[in-house]
C-alpha cells in the first residue's frame, strides 16, 4: 500500500527541504490512542494532500487523461464496500510502476504502471486494491498505529515534490517515487500483509459487481511477479516494494477470481486510446517513438488506438499534414471518436486558424454539454490572437468551473484566457480563487487588496473583490501568517 513510503519520505525532506516541509499545515488527530481517524479528519487530509498536489503540479491535468480515470475510478467505487465515500483519482506523469492511497479517498496511479497494464480489467484491479484500502479504512488504521507523526511524514512528500520540482530537470514525480524504497523492514509487515489480503478479496468483488474482470487483478499481480523475480541484482518495481506479493497472494486472488459465475464482461474502449495517449505525452526524447510508430506488426498498425498514437506523436512533432492524413484512416466508436476528433481540430488550428475555428464550432454543436470538448476546444481557442474566439474559450472554461468548483486546473485556465482576453481584473480574481483553492488564503487575499487599489474598478467589479476578502481572509491560518512575516523580515 502507497502509506508504506512515509518514513523515508521523511529523511528526504527533512535532509532536503526544510523550509517547504515547515510550511506544511496540519490539522490536529485528536488523541493518539484512538483505533481509527475520524472520517472529519479523514476528509481534512485529502484536501491537504489534493491541494499540496495540485501546488506542486504533480497532477496530470489532460483533459483526456483526467476525465478517462476519473470515470474508470467512479465506476468501481459505485460497486465498492462504500459507494457514498468521495474520492479524488489523479494520474501522476511518471515512469514508475505504483499505485497508493490517502487518507479519506485520494487515490494516485502513476502512468508507468497504465503502461504496463495489457487491458482495462488490469488497471481496474489496481484501482479496486486501492479503494478497498479506503473503504476498509486501512490507511487510517495504520495512521492509528504509527501514532500521530506519521501524517506529517506523508504530508512532507509533498514538500519534497516542491524540492524537486524546483530544479531544471522537472522530474518531481520521479524523485518523490524513488524515495519509496526500503520501507519493508520500517514498517510493521504483518499488519499491513493482511491488509494487502483483504484490500485483494474486496476488490475482486467490486470488479465482478462492476462488471470488469475479476481475474485482472490477478493477471496484473502475477505478470509483476514474473517479469521481475526477486533476485538481489536487480531492483524491484515501486509497486513490488509497496505491496508486498507471495505466490499464495496471487493463487488466492487467481482462485478467488474463478469463484464467480460467467458474465460478459464490459471494457471501455477509451482504455486503449488513454494508454498511447500517455505513451506520447510522457515520453522523453529518447524513449524511441519515431522507431515504435513505424515499425510495428501489420495487425498493431491497423489498430484504431494505435494509429491515434501515431497520429498524437506526429502532431506533438508539428507533422500537422501527416498527423491529418493517419486520423483519416482511424476507424472507431463513438465513446472515442470524440477525441480523434478533437485531435483533428489540433492539427487543422495549426495549419489554418479559420478552417480550425469552424470545426470547433461544429464539435461545439455536435456536443454542447461534453466536458472533453468543452476543455480541450478552449485549450485550442486560447491560443488565438482573436478576442472573439478566446470569449468563446472563457465561456467553456467557465462551464467547467461552475461544475467543478473545488478544481483549481479550470482557475488556472481562467486567469490565462482572461488576460489573454485583456481582462486583467478577472484574471487577477481568477488568480485569488486558485490560491484559496490551494489553501493560500493569505496569498488570496493579498492579490485582492492589491487589486482594490486599482481606481478603474466599478461599483460591481469593487463588490465581487470585497466579497472575495471577507470569505477568504477568516481562513488565513497563523502558519500563513508566520511565514510572510519571515519572508518580510530585513536581510531575506
Amino acid at each position: 500500500m502507497g502509506m508504506k513510503f512515509v518514513l523515508i519520505i521523511y529523511l528526504f525532506v527533512s535532509l532536503w527541504q526544510p523550509v517547504a516541509y515547515a510550511q506544511i499545515k496540519l490539522p490536529d488527530l485528536g488523541n493518539p490512542s484512538d483505533a481509527v481517524m475520524s472520517e472529519d479528519d479523514e476528509a481534512r487530509y485529502r484536501k491537504e494532500i489534493r491541494q499540496q498536489m495540485y501546488a506542486y503540479q504533480m497532477v496530470m491535468t489532460d483533459a483526456v487523461v483526467a476525465s478517462y480515470i476519473y470515470h474508470l475510478g467512479y465506476r468501481l467505487a459505485a460497486h465498492s464496500d462504500k459507494p457514498t465515500q468521495a474520492y479524488d483519482f489523479f494520474v501522476v506523469p511518471a515512469d514508475v510502476i505504483n499505485a497508493s492511497a490517502y487518507p479519506g479517498g485520494l487515490i494516485v496511479v502513476y502512468s508507468g504502471l497504465i503502461l504496463e497494464t495489457a487491458n482495462e480489467s488490469e488497471l481496474a484491479g489496481v484501482l479496486a486494491h486501492e479503494i478497498a484500502h479506503v473503504s476498509q479504512r486501512h490507511i487510517s488504521r495504520m495512521i492509528a498505529k504509527q501514532q500521530k507523526a506519521t501524517i506529517p511524514i506523508l504530508l512532507g512528500m509533498l514538500a519534497a515534490a516542491a524540492a524537486a520540482s524546483s530544479s531544471s530537470s522537472g522530474d518531481a514525480p520521479i524523485a518523490i517515487a524513488s524515495t519509496m524504497s526500503g520501507l519493508q523492514q520500517q514498517l510493521a509487515i504483518n499488519f499491513t500483509r493482511y491488509h494487502e489480503y483483504e484490500a485483494d478479496r474486496v476488490g475482486i468483488n467490486t470488479l465482478y459487481k462492476a462488471d470488469l474482470n475479476p481475474e485482472g487483478m490477478a493477471g496484473f499481480f502475477a505478470k509483476l511477479m514474473t517479469k521481475n523475480r526477486v533476485d538481489p541484482r536487480y531492483q524491484l518495481p515501486e509497486y513490488l516494494r509497496t505491496h508486498p506479493l507471495s505466490v499464495n497472494r496471487v493463487t488466492e486472488a487467481k482462485n478467488r477470481s474463478k469463484n464467480f459465475a460467467p458474465k460478459v464482461y464490459k471494457e471501455s474502449s477509451m482504455y486503449d486510446f488513454v494508454k498511447e495517449r500517455l505513451r506520447v505525452l510522457t515520453a522523453n526524447e529518447f524513449d524511441g517513438l519515431e522507431a515504435y510508430y513505424n515499425n510495428q506488426s501489420e495487425s498493431k498498425v491497423n489498430s484504431a488506438a494505435f494509429l491515434y498514437g501515431r497520429a498524437l506523436h506526429q502532431y506533438q512533432h508539428n507533422k500537422f499534414a501527416a498527423s491529418l492524413n493517419t486520423i483519416e484512416k482511424i476507424n472507431t466508436d463513438a465513446e472515442t471518436m470524440v477525441v480523434v476528433k478533437l485531435l483533428k481540430a489540433q492539427n487543422l488550428s495549426r495549419m489554418d486558424g479559420k478552417q480550425g475555428q469552424t470545426f470547433i464550432k461544429q464539435l461545439l454543436t455536435q456536443y454542447p454539454e461534453n466536458n472533453l470538448v468543452l476543455e480541450e476546444t478552449a485549450q485550442i481557442m486560447m491560443q488565438s490572437d482573436d478576442l472573439e474566439v478566446i470569449d468563446q474559450a472563457i465561456r467553456n472554461i467557465r462551464k467547467l468551473s461552475y461544475q467543478y468548483p473545488e478544481n483549481p486546473h479550470y482557475q488556472d485556465m481562467l486567469a490565462i484566457a482572461y488576460y489573454k482576453a485583456m481582462k486583467p481584473i478577472d484574471a487577477a480574481q481568477a488568480m485569488a480563487r486558485r490560491a484559496h483553492l490551494l489553501g493560500q488564503n493569505y496569498q488570496a487575499v493579498r492579490i485582492l487588496k492589491n487589486l482594490r487599489k486599482n481606481e478603474n474598478l466599478d461599483f460591481y467589479q469593487t463588490a465581487k473583490i470585497d466579497a472575495q476578502v471577507v470569505e477568504y481572509e477568516p481562513l488565513i491560518t497563523d502558519d500563513e501568517h508566520n511565514r510572510e512575516r519571515d519572508r518580510n523580515r530585513p536581510g531575506r
